[in-house]
């Protein structure tokens, strides 16, 4: 991306009142009707969505005006400016605006990132084949699969991304691409429309005369406000997700504990605890409660951690995300360590209360599990539940199995998308040593016979 200065030049031909009353108006195209749905003014967006944001917004509809002939006598910003000042200006702005000046709009999907270098560009709306944009500081927070709206445009001999650049979620993209086709329709039914009022006029043959192209340059301020609309809803009217555990049960954080009775020693209760297949020894005072009780021993890689037990000096201690674990835990441990405790005492932590206990700096809590365990049972779990998906219909694909809709060249289209979703939730919000983020669905891929698309 250019560097912030290099249309310093042009923000500042852009005050000019033969300008700006111009501009003001493609401003409130981008930021209008969003801010009237939420009952908001313009002015409001800054401090509602950060000044960061704000500057966002302001980029877009910077860019889309730039593309426009627009001001006094229908004459284009750029074109007046480099005519008047361009003298002034390093080759390498002129051309930045140049190319802003015939730029568009589109909504593209991320993929093969080098990060600090450059990455994949896919034009959704377009087609053709994937470009490789060089860029460096946003290549460091995208991942695979990421949808942008931007405009990407050639510079110096490679391909750069303007500054005007807006992130949808995949769920947010979908609806926007499905705007943007309602309003392609809409134009061409107008024109049709415009040309049966003139005298004597064919409206025949005007389907293609509003192309993706010219569809795009006109609706790019469909992108700001589609994407304003959700960020003002996140913000004026937040959802709080149920959190849920694998069984589906409320989270809520508790622990069991079970003092120890008179002249118990830990030898004793290691003895008790070892003797128990639900339980994986991690250390002399840590286990790993595989399996509620009464279940079967499973395999150590597709194992799944229902919770922990921990030997302290003075006690046993069952440590769940759910009241539900909590009564199986204990329906597990009350028995097998008898006479060895007292009656066990349960404190419980809503997932609510907990986040509003702890400050935002709060350190994580050391890994009892070791990271290297953590990670191998996260990623037998999913291998198991992925492997088990491929024979399960999915709504996503129309109601199909993953497997059926392979056999298929719509059907493929659609195992595409749904393989891509996947991965960019995968690694949503993770850093590389999460072991979700770690995960490579590049299994799946192949064993669906799909991997040459994977792209």
């Amino acid at each position: 991306m250019p560097g912030t200065d290099s249309l310093a030049g042009l923000m500042k031909w852009l005050r000019r009142e033969e300008w700006f009353a111009a501009f003001t108006e493609v401003m409130a195209e981008h930021t209008g009707a969003a801010c009237k749905d939420a009952g908001i003014t313009p002015d409001e967006l800054a401090d509602l969505l950060g000044e960061a944001t704000g500057a966002t917004i302001f980029g877009c509809a910077f860019e889309d005006f730039l593309t426009r002939d627009a001001g006094p006598d229908d004459r284009n910003i750029v074109d007046d400016y480099l005519k008047r000042r361009g003298w002034k200006e390093p080759v390498v702005n002129r051309r930045y605006m140049q190319a802003l000046r015939h730029s568009t709009m589109s909504l593209y999907e991320v993929s093969d990132i080098v990060p600090g270098a450059s990455f994949l560009a896919r034009d959704l709306i377009r087609g053709g084949e994937p470009v490789r944009v060089s860029e460096r500081t946003a290549t460091r927070m995208f991942k695979p699969w990421d949808r942008l709206g931007a405009r990407i445009v050639s510079l110096n001999g490679s391909m750069a991304m303007t500054g005007g650049v807006l992130a949808f979620s995949h769920a947010e993209s979908e609806t926007l691409l499905e705007v943007l086709k309602t309003s392609t329709k809409q134009m061409r039914q107008g024109l049709r429309e415009f040309v049966k009022q003139l005298d004597g006029a064919d409206a025949s043959g005007l389907e293609d005369a509003i192309d993706d192209e010219l569809a795009l340059n006109l609706s790019a301020p469909l992108f700001t406000l589609s994407w304003l609309d959700d960020a003002l809803t996140r913000v004026l009217h937040p959802v709080t997700p149920e959190v849920v555990n694998r069984e589906g049960d409320p989270i809520a954080f508790c622990t069991v504990r079970y003092p120890l009775a008179p002249g118990t020693t830990a030898e004793a209760v290691r003895q008790r605890l070892r003797g128990n297949d639900a339980l994986r020894e991690a250390s002399e005072t840590f286990w790993n409660w595989l399996g509620p009780a009464g279940a079967p021993p499973q395999p150590a890689g597709g194992a799944t951690v229902f919770g922990t037990v921990e030997l302290t000096g003075e006690a046993v201690e069952l440590a769940v995300n759910s009241e539900a674990r909590a009564e199986r835990g204990r329906a597990l441990l009350t028995p097998l360590l008898g006479e060895l405790v007292g009656a066990p005492l349960t404190a419980i932590e809503t997932a609510e209360q907990a986040m509003a206990a702890r400050p935002a700096d709060w350190p994580q809590p050391a890994g009892e599990i070791p990271a290297e365990l953590q990670a191998e049972i996260i990623h037998a779990t999913l291998d198991d539940h992925y492997h088990a998906v491929l024979d399960r219909p999915v709504a996503m694909l129309g109601g199909i199995t993953p497997r059926a809709a392979a056999g298929t060249a719509g059907g493929r289209t659609k195992l595409v998308a749904w393989l891509k979703y996947l991965e960019n939730q995968g690694h949503g919000g993770r850093d590389s040593g999460d072991p979700m983020a770690s995960y490579d669905l590049g299994w799946m891929w192949a064993e669906l016979g799909v991997a040459a698309l994977r792209r």
